[in-house]
């Protein structure tokens, strides 16, 4: 079984790959990044633009968060603003490298794939491991969001934030990103707020297997996938196509995916991976500051 760690760093908004502790299977750590001299601390480094050469299938050019815009637009477009018309922030970019990795020709020899935001560091040698058991019987594994009580409401609600309503973004253009729509629209196709309250499975449901106060909504700087299961890949088509059309915060589009597709994911901390606050730290990494 092969496993990869990856994780994407564009432009400045992270100065380092971030330093991973061995593993005890044989593991890649891939850094997908446009600095070529970026500090690797062991990462391998890949600088390939693959959301443009290996573009996703659920991308037609038209939506609000496409990276590159259809020439439906661009043609009505004058030159010079033709490039405001795709989002090229390099925050929406990096969402290609989170939610559409499945189209990067490297990574389909990989049988578990692991998503790290570029701040999270790995400080526990059987992550991988553990992640190959565990994706083996419920395809996708994340944490508890510790702070939305499982209602997907206050995570869109906490999220009218300034990375998602400014015109700019960590020096560059970016479109407004409407998350109370994004919610709104999703209360109407049927999300159901009340789900996960019913929802029978015991085991994999956050806090210690039995206790479920935050379940149903996820935390999605750490995310393991199973990548042999066809089921997986029209789960991320799916999740990034929330990106493409809606917003960036790709949280508050998770659980809706989760639910349209019936794949939910096995839910952090449990009796082996420990940790109550994962926006800081747990058993198995630590978080860094922006910018580090």
């Amino acid at each position: 079984m092969k496993v990869a760690f990856i994780t994407a760093i564009l432009g400045n908004y992270e100065l380092t790959c971030k330093p991973f502790v061995e593993q005890t299977i044989d593991t890649d750590f891939i850094c997908f990044t446009d600095n070529i001299n970026i500090p690797s601390n062991g990462w391998v480094v890949d600088t390939t633009p693959y959301w443009k050469e290996f573009s996703s299938k659920v991308d037609d050019g038209l939506y609000i968060n496409s990276t590159n815009k259809s020439e439906k637009l661009t043609r009505w477009a004058e030159a010079s603003s033709s490039d405001l018309l795709s989002n090229l922030n390099n925050f929406n970019l990096a969402k290609y490298y989170k939610q559409a990795w499945h189209n990067i020709p490297r990574l389909k020899e990989y049988d578990v794939v692991i998503w790290l935001d570029g701040t999270v560091q790995i400080t526990a040698a059987d992550v991988a491991e553990y992640m190959i058991e565990l994706c083996a019987k419920y395809d996708i594994v994340s944490w508890q969001h510790e702070l939305r009580a499982g209602h997907l409401a206050w995570e869109a609600f906490g999220s009218y934030l300034s990375k998602y309503t400014s015109r700019e973004y960590a020096g560059k253009c970016q479109p407004y990103q409407d998350v109370i729509r994004q919610y709104h629209d999703y209360i109407r196709d049927g999300y159901d707020e009340d789900f996960w309250v019913n929802y029978p499975r015991k085991e994999g449901r956050g806090d210690g297997m039995y206790k479920d106060d935050h379940f149903g909504v996820w935390l999605t700087c750490f995310v393991a996938f199973n990548n042999r299961n066809d089921k997986v890949k029209d789960f991320l088509d799916r999740w990034y196509l929330q990106t493409l059309k809606y917003t960036t915060q790709d949280q508050v589009s998770f659980p809706k995916v989760v639910q349209d597709t019936g794949i939910v994911p096995y839910t952090l901390p449990d009796t082996r991976f420990t940790g109550d606050y994962p926006h800081v730290s747990t058993s198995i990494f630590i978080k860094q500051d922006h910018q580090k």
